[in-house]
C-alpha cells in the first residue's frame, strides 16, 4: 500500500520470537479473509471463517482453504461456520467483509467478544474503523490497510496475487500495545506488519490509491498491471489519486508518500496479475464498494470545497454498472 513509512511508523520484527498462539475469528471469507484465514493457521493460530453463506463455510470447513501463491502452494483446514453462536470468544475479530456490512459484521463480532478481545478491520474504504468503534469501544479496535492482493477463484480456494507492506494502528493511542501484539502475529504468519502512530494517514493512503486502481478496472475488466499500460486508463487512474490527495491535502491528512501517481503506477506493477476486489464483484454482478472509496472523497470533496469530477464520474459510472447487472445487451 505504501511506498515510504513515516518516523512515527515501526516494526513488529524483533519481536517475532514472542508471538504465542492465538485464537482469530474472521468475518467475511472472501478472497482477502481466506488470505489471512489460511496464512493464521498455517502459523499455529486457531482460526474460525465465519460466513454469511452457509455453502461457503461448509466448503471451508469440509475442505480448508487453497491459496495459489507464486513460492508454492498453500492447503490448510480451518474452522468455519455461518453459525456465530457456534464459536467461543476470540483474541481477535478480524472483519473483511465490504464497508456496506460493517455494522453487519459488527453485529456478528459482538457474539466473539471476550474481556481482552481485539477488533481489527483491514477493509477497503473510509468509515469501517468509526462503525467499529461506535459500537464495541475506540480502546479494543486496531484498523490498518494492507497492500497484499488476493483473487477469489471458488470458495476456499484464493490466488496470492500480490505482496505488500501491511500497516495498522490503534484507533486510541493507549491501546497501541494492541497494535504492536497484533503486528508480531500477522509478521510471524508472512504479512509484513508495521505499526502507526497515524492510523487516518494509513487508511487515507490506501483509500487514494484504491480510488483509481479499483474503480478504473472495474470499468476496463483490465488486471492491475495492464492499467498502467493503456494510456487511457492510466491517465484516468492518475487524474483519480490526484484528486483524492489534494482532499487529503485539506483535510490535514499526511499520506505515506510524495507522489500519489507514480505509487499508483508502482502498485499496479507489484500486483499486476490481480483481478482487484471491485472488478471481482463486477464479473460476478455483486454490489461494489465504490461508494465508500470514490464515492466518499467526492463526498469529502464535498464538504471541503474541492471538485472531484473524475471521482464523481467513475462512482456514477460503476454505479450504473451494478444498476444495469441482468439488463445489458
Amino acid at each position: 500500500m505504501t511506498g515510504a513509512t513515516s518516523p512515527e511508523v515501526a516494526t513488529a520484527s524483533c519481536d517475532l520470537e514472542s508471538a504465542h498462539p492465538i485464537s482469530a475469528a474472521i468475518i467475511g471469507c472472501g478472497a482477502m479473509g481466506s488470505l489471512f484465514g489460511a496464512l493464521l493457521a498455517r502459523a499455529g493460530h486457531t482460526v474460525w471463517m465465519i460466513d454469511i453463506h452457509p455453502e461457503r463455510a461448509h466448503v471451508m470447513a469440509a475442505n480448508g482453504i487453497h491459496v495459489e501463491a507464486p513460492g508454492g502452494d498453500l492447503h490448510v483446514g480451518v474452522n468455519a461456520t455461518a453459525d456465530p453462536s457456534t464459536v467461543p470468544p476470540a483474541d481477535y475479530v478480524l472483519v473483511f467483509v465490504k464497508a456496506y456490512d460493517t455494522s453487519a459484521a459488527a453485529d456478528v463480532a459482538a457474539r466473539l467478544i471476550g474481556p481482552q478481545t481485539t477488533v481489527v478491520t483491514l477493509q477497503n474504504g473510509l468509515g469501517n474503523a468509526e462503525v467499529l468503534s461506535d459500537r464495541f469501544g475506540p480502546d479494543r479496535v486496531v484498523g490498518g490497510a494492507t497492500a497484499h492482493g488476493a483473487t477469489e477463484i471458488a470458495p476456499g480456494h484464493v490466488r496470492h496475487a500480490g505482496v505488500g507492506p501491511t500497516v495498522i494502528g490503534a484507533v486510541m493511542p493507549k491501546s497501541t500495545e494492541r497494535a504492536r501484539r497484533l503486528a508480531v502475529i500477522l509478521t510471524q504468519a508472512g504479512f509484513e506488519t508495521e505499526v502507526t502512530d497515524d492510523l487516518p494517514g494509513a487508511i487515507w493512503s490506501k483509500v487514494v490509491i484504491n480510488c483509481g486502481i479499483n474503480a478504473v478496472g472495474a470499468l476496463t475488466r483490465l488486471r492491475n498491471g495492464l492499467l498502467v499500460e493503456d494510456s487511457g486508463a492510466s491517465q484516468v487512474m492518475r487524474s483519480a489519486v490526484e484528486e483524492a490527495a489534494a482532499v487529503a491535502t485539506m483535510k490535514g491528512i499526511t499520506l505515506a508518500y510524495c507522489d500519489p501517481a507514480e505509487r499508483v503506477e508502482q502498485v499496479c506493477r507489484a500486483t499486476a496479475e490481480n483481478i482487484n476486489s471491485m472488478l471481482q464483484d463486477v464479473l460476478r454482478c455483486r454490489r461494489t464498494e465504490v461508494d465508500a472509496i470514490n464515492g466518499a472523497i467526492s463526498r469529502e470533496g464535498d464538504e471541503h470545497g474541492a471538485a472531484t469530477p473524475v471521482n464523481d464520474a467513475l462512482a456514477a459510472l460503476v454505479g450504473a454498472i451494478e444498476r444495469g447487472y441482468g439488463r445489458t445487451a
